[in-house]
């Protein structure tokens, strides 16, 4: 957006990454970032305080277009408060309406002015309602081919008589103390069967390396762990072990066949068999609208299936190779590159529209 409008000034909710972009930050919502319903508990008197951060920048001075991304719980009560003022509401990252809560997209529909979806089926859903949404495709595409890759490290991933199996804790605290632990545990298991695998972790975060190298420390996973290097372990791994969200749609860039595993409590259970809405809980698996990699959502610690998983992958060229297919086919559906491009169009030219509230 500011290469197209050097001049506009923007005032956000986010990070660092946010704030070197060149927008002022008005509250961090990074830190207390996460999902679900105990993180936003526990985290809930700061995201009342960036709410109420907001409020003041929209008296202070009224913006010329509101952008929320994704997180609808808090999002949404910007966008009532937004349209109550007359501000256009260009809402960027669909709430997943599809996978639960359906009846949610009506409110949605009453409160976006223009709604940019990331994924191609995804759109029809808001047409219907006669939404004015935009498909601007998945930005996977467009930081992923910017990434470097380190062809030297990618080629020396493997050890000289066996496999390299990336593992990919997540970049959220939560999936790290809860979900890898059971990455961990199938490593474990596939180590049992096949001792000359080498695993490389993929740490997100340097605050969560010491809670990754503990749960690789308590089961005596001899186990390499990487910063800034998350790119070259995907391409370069002949398996990923990964959790469940836009890490997958990363990995398929490189057509690197995957176990997707996400862990959520016992008492979820119940709830999930009556809130979810779709087949799958994986990325790659709800746009090939099939099974193209193994997941899994657990409710318990039990790591077998995911080891068995892994094993086949690992040890049958064949399967393998279907599973990279279904990964192309999945990135073609997603492409042309551009979508951050087409975002910042779209979000320009509805700051140029007379709305009306």
């Amino acid at each position: 957006m500011r290469d197209a409008r050097p001049d506009l000034r923007l005032a956000g909710l986010g990070g660092p990454l946010m704030a070197r972009a060149g927008v002022r930050i008005v509250a961090d919502t990074v830190s207390h970032a996460g999902m679900g319903f105990v993180n936003t508990i526990s985290h809930l008197g700061e995201w009342t305080g960036a709410f109420r951060q907001a409020v003041a920048e929209f008296n202070r001075e009224t913006p010329d277009v509101f952008v929320p991304i994704d997180n609808p719980g808090f999002n949404l009560r910007l966008a009532r408060l937004a349209r109550r003022r007359g501000i256009p509401v260009c809402y960027y990252v669909s709430p997943q309406v599809w996978a639960w809560l359906p009846g949610r997209i009506r409110r949605i529909a009453r409160l976006v002015t223009r709604m940019m979806v990331l994924l191609p089926f995804e759109k029809p859903l808001y047409d219907e309602l006669g939404v004015d949404c935009h498909y601007v495709g998945h930005p996977v595409l467009d930081y992923q081919s910017a990434t470097p890759i380190d062809e030297e490290f990618v080629t020396a991933l493997g050890g000289p008589d066996g496999p390299a199996v990336g593992l990919l804790p997540g970049s959220r605290s939560q999936e790290v103390l809860h979900t890898f632990p059971i990455i961990c545990d199938a490593a474990c298991r596939i180590r049992e069967r096949r001792p000359e695998t080498v695993f490389h972790v993929a740490a997100a975060s340097r605050d969560d390396i010491p809670e990754i190298r503990a749960a690789l420390r308590q089961r005596g996973l001899d186990a390499q762990v990487h910063m800034g290097r998350t790119a070259d372990i995907m391409k370069g791994s002949r398996l990923c072990l990964t959790v469940s969200g836009t890490a997958t749609l990363e990995t398929a860039y490189y057509r690197t066949a995957m176990v997707v595993v996400y862990r959520t409590s016992r008492w979820a259970r119940l709830p999930a068999r009556y809130l979810l809405r779709v087949p799958h809980i994986c990325l790659v698996n709800i746009i090939a609208g099939r099974e193209v990699v193994p997941e899994f959502l657990k409710f318990d610690d039990d790591a077998a299936p995911v080891a068995e998983a892994a094993m086949r992958l690992l040890a049958d060229d064949r399967a393998r190779e279907q599973c990279r297919a279904g990964l192309d086919e999945v990135m073609r559906a997603l492409g042309p590159s551009g979508s951050c491009a087409r975002a910042a169009a779209a979000v320009l030219d509805c700051m140029e529209q007379p709305w009306t509230s």
